[in-house]
């Protein structure tokens, strides 16, 4: 598909009058609210708040992005500067990110989609006006930052807000009805599920995208290899550990957060650098190996962190079978 006519002007705009101070800002926004960002605040909510509220993020969060890759295959609309070649002396972002980003599309931004559905759902459910502040920040910086660091247009932008926020008010409205229905699959009808519809998606994403092994379809395999992960682990944690995020001090809090964040980074390092041993990242084995690393990640985010810390009286546990 060709180029879409959106407001290059605006973009170039923005590249040739950057701001040094401004453009380390937003690429703080931007990691805020790429994956890593949302594995450091999920988690934190995971191990010291509320487990049931930061498994509805995670997986509201997985299943917009996953929306979001299906969108840019269809849409096919490259990033600002792709078509001139000039993408890495125009985006305020790493080399080594400007290359992986320039194996995606632009329309419509995930980063913007992601935001509005994940912070209106956090913003409906909690009632702190300091965090709803924050939330409402969270989406404006984050979706903003992608056009001052050159990466998207801002039609991309308002294009993300709509449709994660309309997923975000469908999540609100029926979270419930989902749950409650959900929850009447055994644990191996739910990761069947997951499983197949993760195939059934990747192989219609690379049907549209020609059949090609490049990184359009790649980053689709972490969202539902991290989904996956959540659905083998949930039921798994509540029926034989089945922490309470809300006990112990402060210290033991984050010593726990800590130690669910390392032992997540370390899992994904470990099996990056073991799985690139064994085959090439745009192989088909390559793929396959990229879904299990995000499926082992999210195992030990959800089951066996919670495992290790309560073994170590980090946490306190709570009656099997109580949420």
């Amino acid at each position: 598909m060709s180029q879409l006519l959106f407001n290059i002007t605006l973009i170039q705009f923005l590249a040739d009058h950057r701001n040094i101070i401004l453009a380390k800002f937003f690429l703080i926004a931007s990691f805020v609210g790429d994956v890593n960002g949302y594995i450091l605040v999920t988690t934190l909510i995971y191990v010291m708040w509320n487990k049931r509220l930061a498994i509805r993020l995670s997986v509201l969060l997985l299943l917009t992005m996953s929306l979001n890759h299906v969108l840019k295959i269809i849409i096919m609309n490259p990033r600002p500067f792709i078509s001139e070649g000039t993408f890495l002396q125009k985006w305020a972002v790493s080399a080594e990110s400007a290359k992986e980003l320039a194996m995606e599309y632009s329309t419509p931004s995930g980063h913007a989609m992601a935001a509005s559905a994940f912070y209106p759902y956090l913003y409906a459910f909690v009632k702190n006006r300091y965090i709803r502040v924050v939330a409402v920040l969270a989406i404006i910086l984050i979706g903003l930052s992608r056009p001052y660091l050159g990466v998207h247009y801002l039609e991309d932008i308002l294009l993300g807000w709509a449709i994660g926020l309309s997923v975000a008010l469908v999540a609100i409205k029926y979270s419930e009805q989902i749950s409650t229905v959900w929850n009447k699959l055994s644990n191996w009808q739910q990761v069947g599920i997951v499983v197949v519809a993760s195939a059934t998606i990747f192989l219609f994403t690379m049907v549209i995208n020609g059949w090609r092994i490049d990184g359009q379809t790649r980053a689709f395999l972490s969202y539902a290899g991290f989904l996956t992960g959540i659905v083998i682990a949930r039921p798994l944690e509540l029926r034989t550990v089945n922490f309470d995020p809300r006990s112990s001090n402060a210290v033991a809090k984050i010593l726990r957060y800590i130690l669910s964040v390392a032992m997540v980074i370390l899992t994904l390092l470990l099996l990056n650098k073991a799985f690139g041993a064994i085959a090439d990242k745009f192989s088909m084995l390559g793929y396959l190996l990229q879904y299990v690393r995000y499926t082992v990640a999210g195992i030990v985010s959800i089951y066996l962190a919670p495992l290790v810390f309560t073994k170590i009286r980090l946490a306190k546990t709570k009656p099997i079978g109580v949420d």
